[in-house]
C-alpha cells in the first residue's frame, strides 16, 4: 500500500496491541484477497467509538480510522475517479 489517503488519526496512543495486530491483519487480509472491490472493516478507538477502515487494491489506496461520512466521501470519490 503506498501511503493513506487521510492520514492516520493518531490522537489516542493507548490503541493497544491487540488493535494494532487486528488492523495490521485486515489490512493484509485486504492485500491478499483476490477481488477488485474496495474492502471495508470496522474499527473502535479505546473509547468505543466507531472508525472505518478500507482498502482499494486497483488503486492501493487505503483510508484508516475514518468516521462514517469520511468513509462515504472516500468511496464516492474513488466510484468516480475510476
Amino acid at each position: 500500500m503506498n501511503s493513506s489517503y487521510w492520514p492516520i488519526n493518531n490522537s489516542s496512543n493507548t490503541t493497544g496491541l491487540v488493535a494494532q495486530l487486528s488492523a495490521f491483519w485486515q489490512n493484509l487480509l485486504a492485500h491478499l484477497e483476490a477481488t477488485t472491490e474496495p474492502r471495508v472493516w470496522q474499527a473502535s478507538d479505546a473509547s468505543g467509538q466507531t472508525l472505518w477502515n478500507a482498502y482499494d487494491p486497483i488503486t492501493q489506496m487505503a483510508i484508516d480510522h475514518a468516521s462514517a461520512d469520511e468513509l462515504r466521501t472516500w468511496l464516492e470519490e474513488l466510484h468516480y475517479r475510476n
